[in-house]
């Protein structure tokens, strides 16, 4: 029968089967079914789906077979080639979505296609991946760890030789354990023994997994993320000065108002600011770059002594 209905809202067609047969042991206790051990007890109706053979969707209503077993008394429900125990998504859809990743089509368009999730799409493509993926390679003195977005919520980990700057591998998951299983299972102890030097951000969780996995590696933060952690701290700082001369008095609040206005002055290398070409600055008239900064640090020493820390 093909039936046609609905499902979330859409139209589809929805193919009608049943599975059973006389099974040779028990799924349970392993058992053999001698003697009408095992008896049929009923059915469960499982919704799969199939590929699409038009323009609709198409779900099959497998009504499966359910077993009693005397000997453990306890049931268990006919297996089918059809799909994977415990998935409701055909083989035959997951190899339609795997050949559709060749195309230069989105993930979302394949899904919808295939009338699967986005999710199941790449899964497809890292189970693909993962069997073409290919290890003789040893690995590089110099190392690099870093990580980036890849959904919302979820963190993905790549790993670069510093020296000629080739990606060799990315990992779905950032954890130390998915980092460890990975460099564990592709690289010899003696491969990792002569990895001289690992590059980092400030991610703590990197550091242990580095010690275990490359005794002899250094680790090393990079001067971008060290930078980039002086001047968040320099900019804090100036807000909080900032704040304290957020007054009633007119003299603290022309304070105010200019710290707030030209705080990227303030984060500029010093050799970048000018004192010979003026310009006009609200609130401060004509005037070059370098007077305009060193006048807001004589507001505070506190300030003064951050920025020329942070210039040197």
């Amino acid at each position: 029968m093909c039936p046609r209905g609905t499902k979330n809202g859409h139209a589809c067609t929805f193919l009608e089967g049943t599975l059973t047969y006389t099974p040779t042991h028990c799924d349970r206790c392993h058992a053999g079914n001698e003697d009408y051990t095992i008896i049929k007890n009923g059915t469960k109706t499982s919704t799969i789906v199939i590929p699409a053979g038009g323009t609709k969707k198409m779900y099959l209503e497998l009504r499966k077979q359910r077993f009693y077993c005397k000997q453990c008394q306890k049931t268990f429900v006919g297996k089918t080639s059809l799909v994977n125990e415990g998935c409701f998504i055909s083989k035959d859809t997951c190899l339609q979505a795997g050949i559709k990743t060749a195309e230069a089509r989105s993930v979302k368009d394949i899904a919808r296609d295939c009338a699967v999730s986005p999710t199941t799409v790449q899964r497809e493509i890292n189970k693909a991946s993962q069997e073409l993926q290919t290890y003789d390679r040893t690995l590089p003195e110099n190392l690099s760890f870093d990580e980036f977005k890849v959904a919302k919520g979820q963190m993905a980990f790549i790993y670069i030789d510093v020296v000629s700057g080739d990606l060799l591998d990315i990992l779905p998951q950032r954890d130390g354990r998915t980092i460890r299983n990975h460099f564990t299972t592709y690289f010899t102890f003696k491969q990792r023994k002569k990895v001289k030097t690992v590059t980092i951000d400030m991610n703590a969780s990197y550091q242990g997994v580095i010690k275990d996995l490359f005794p002899n590696a250094k680790i090393i933060i990079d001067r971008f993320h060290i930078v980039q952690l002086m001047t968040r701290a320099m900019n804090k700082t100036r807000v909080k000065i900032m704040q304290a001369f957020n007054t009633s008095n007119g003299e603290d609040k022309k304070k105010y108002r200019r710290l707030k206005r030209y705080w990227r002055l303030m984060l500029k290398p010093s050799e970048d600011l000018s004192s010979t070409e003026y310009k006009h600055y609200t609130m401060f008239g004509q005037l070059p770059s370098k007077s305009v900064v060193d006048t807001m640090l004589k507001y505070s020493d506190e300030l003064k002594a951050n920025h020329d820390f942070l210039q040197r």
